[in-house]
């Protein structure tokens, strides 16, 4: 009875009446169902970019609140010397900036960061306390001799110093003045924007990184 019923509606009027009736229908139904997942894609799309950018603003501000900000006031550096003996840098003593420059003889960017560095204390050496800080001991000795660093080399940071000043990243030069507060904070090696800044606040031209070095 079903298999007379198929036949009647394929092959008869009745049949055709139905697909001439139905067969836009489906192809209508079939255009607003693709039109609908277009839709959806698209709006999850623009939720997805949305999130996105929220996520990479609040990544923004978690980084900016885990380094040093200018206006900061820090404590004293508690840090060793190179014969080991323990040692504290005041700010209050001095009529001079104090530039901290932070580093590590393994850093492959403070090697290339080198020439810029030794050009900024040829020119502000008298003007400015420089002093660098070591995050690493391992062969300090041999790095100083060999770049010929006549600045007070400190290593060791007690944990409230390494905690005040948010250390981690090598190379970096902070400013600080006789209150002990922050001026400038300058992280990474001195290219692009931080070179233009350095040049800026202490009216010089640095010679940029070690090109042959930055190839390696």
């Amino acid at each position: 009875m079903l298999s007379e019923l198929e036949h009647l509606i394929r092959y008869s009027s009745v049949g055709a009446n139905f697909r001439e009736i139905f067969a836009p229908l489906v192809r209508s139904g079939r255009r607003v169902l693709l039109l609908l997942l277009l839709c959806t894609s698209l709006g999850l799309n623009v939720l997805l970019a949305h999130r996105v950018r929220q996520l990479g603003a609040v990544m923004g501000k978690q980084s900016r609140k885990a380094e040093l900000q200018v206006g900061t006031l820090v404590p004293p550096i508690a840090a060793r010397e190179l014969d080991g003996k323990n040692t504290t840098v005041e700010y209050a003593g001095t009529d001079r900036l104090t530039m901290l420059y932070i580093f590590a003889p393994e850093c492959k960017w403070c090697a290339r960061n080198m020439d810029n560095l030794k050009a900024l204390l040829k020119a502000k050496g008298e003007s400015v306390r420089f002093i660098g800080l070591s995050l690493s001991q391992v062969g300090l000795a041999d790095y100083v001799r060999a770049n010929k660093l006549e600045i007070p080399i400190l290593t060791g940071p007690s944990q409230e110093t390494i905690n005040a000043y948010k250390l981690g990243g090598t190379p970096q030069a902070i400013v600080i003045s006789a209150e002990g507060r922050v001026i400038e904070n300058w992280q990474g090696a001195w290219t692009n924007k931080e070179k233009a800044d350095i040049e800026a606040f202490f009216h010089m031209n640095l010679p940029g990184i070690q090109v042959s070095s930055a190839a390696h």
